[in-house]
């Protein structure tokens, strides 16, 4: 008996402890400063979507109500099956952001590139105001006019606690 009872205080600590960390570290999250904007966000969600229903689904023209678990896998509700095919199929998602000193805005190219050695692209131009603030700084102290940043799916970034 005495066994049985220690062994449900233990489990009661155990969940205690679990969402006072749990707790700790949503309370941290809010204070890190994000890598991406809304609108740079809309652009990948969208130029991402076109780009695989075709390379990872094999939908060519897709409708959204063939798109939507893929949709909803990038919008950070990961659906088993396509996570499964995107990673089986997609080595990399790069972006390469490039600003002249005479334009005020800023060329986005979202590149997805595949197992096979494929490549599909997609390019948008969006104002300075609309890229990450780290892709703004980069321009600003090394001069250069393209900067490159690797992008990860929601399921592969890693959450701190």
């Amino acid at each position: 008996m005495i066994r049985f009872m220690l062994l449900a205080l233990a489990v009661v600590l155990g969940a205690l402890l679990a969402l006072h960390f749990y707790k700790r570290s949503r309370r941290g999250a809010a204070e890190v400063a994000r890598e991406t904007t809304p609108a740079l966000d809309r652009f990948l969600r969208e130029a991402l979507e076109d780009e695989l229903a075709e390379g990872v689904l094999g939908v060519r023209g897709s409708t959204p109500e063939e798109r939507r678990k893929l949709t909803r896998t990038l919008e950070d509700e990961p659906d088993a099956d396509v996570v499964g095919r995107i990673e089986d199929l997609v080595r990399t998602v790069e972006l390469e952001f490039v600003r002249y000193a005479h334009d005020a805005d800023v060329e986005i190219t979202v590149r997805v590139r595949y197992e096979d050695g494929k490549v599909g692209a997609a390019t948008k131009r969006l104002a300075l105001g609309d890229v990450p603030e780290a892709v703004r700084a980069d321009f600003e102290t090394k001069g250069g006019t393209r900067v490159f940043r690797t992008w990860a799916f929601p399921w592969q970034r890693v959450r701190a606690l």
